[in-house]
């Protein structure tokens, strides 16, 4: 009985998992990153000083994108 509730869990996980990674690569497909994905994901988990320092870095990779358009804008 315990094996077959193991395998049950183990199988939900690789399920769950097998999802936030097809949506992760949709979303980087369609223009987000893969970090920013992961970091909204599990934004739950992290503590405040965490929480700002993503919030940081995807401000940073935000104003990286805008610059490169803004770039080519003039171009």
């Amino acid at each position: 009985m315990q094996n077959l509730e193991s395998v049950i869990a183990l199988g939900l996980l690789i399920v769950v998992v097998y999802f936030f990674v097809r949506i992760a690569l949709r979303v980087r497909r369609s223009g987000g990153t893969m970090t920013t994905t992961v970091h909204g994901a599990l934004d739950s988990f992290y503590n405040n000083e965490k929480k700002k320092a993503v919030e940081m870095v995807v401000d940073k990779q935000a104003d990286k994108k805008l610059d490169e358009q803004s770039s080519t804008d003039l171009e």
